[in-house]
């Protein structure tokens, strides 16, 4: 499932239908923003996984959130026929089935996202903007860990495929 955006250019500490977030949200937001806690992740770290060498989308791991998939390329989507389209942005989502935890990449630039209704296949139109920034510890620590075991079956992927024949530089023999 993807994660849609009105615009091309990030929410930050507004929900997906431009609202602002609640009192209780918003200060967490701007306590994180402050520590440096919206940023966790690096820029290349994030790259590799949605350049990886092995063009793959999605996979299974051993985590909080051990459902993940992401986008390398963004679109712009007609979501409901004859409105506006809606972006599609690069993003690496991880779910654990209920909920989505979404890294989106707009630009050079990335924010972090949980989209509570990622699961509701009977959405109406308020739904599809739904998420959120993440603002709580816990839920970025599962993040945290999740995008950890990731990173580590990417590289462990990647490799794999560097020095597999099938797949590595071949050498011919004389």
């Amino acid at each position: 499932m993807n994660i849609y955006y009105r615009q091309a250019q990030l929410c930050g500490c507004k929900t997906g239908n431009g609202t602002k977030l609640p009192f209780l949200m918003n200060i967490l937001y701007s306590l994180a923003a402050k520590n440096g806690d919206l940023q966790p992740f690096s820029m290349a770290d994030i790259k590799t996984v949605l350049y990886n060498r092995h063009q793959s989308i999605g996979c299974s791991i051993e985590a909080p959130l051990p459902i993940v998939s992401w986008r390398s390329e963004a679109i712009w989507y007609e979501l409901f026929k004859g409105e506006e389209r809606v972006y599609l942005p690069q993003c690496i989502i991880f779910s654990n089935g209920a909920i989505a935890y979404v890294i989106v990449v707009i630009g050079d630039e990335y924010e972090l996202r949980i989209w509570p209704d990622y699961s509701n296949s009977e959405r109406e139109k308020h739904h599809w903007f739904s998420h959120h920034a993440i603002v709580y510890s816990d839920e970025l620590d599962a993040l945290k860990q999740s995008f950890a075991a990731l990173l580590k079956h990417i590289h462990k992927e990647d490799d794999y495929e560097a020095k597999h024949p099938k797949f590595g530089k071949q050498t011919g023999s004389a």
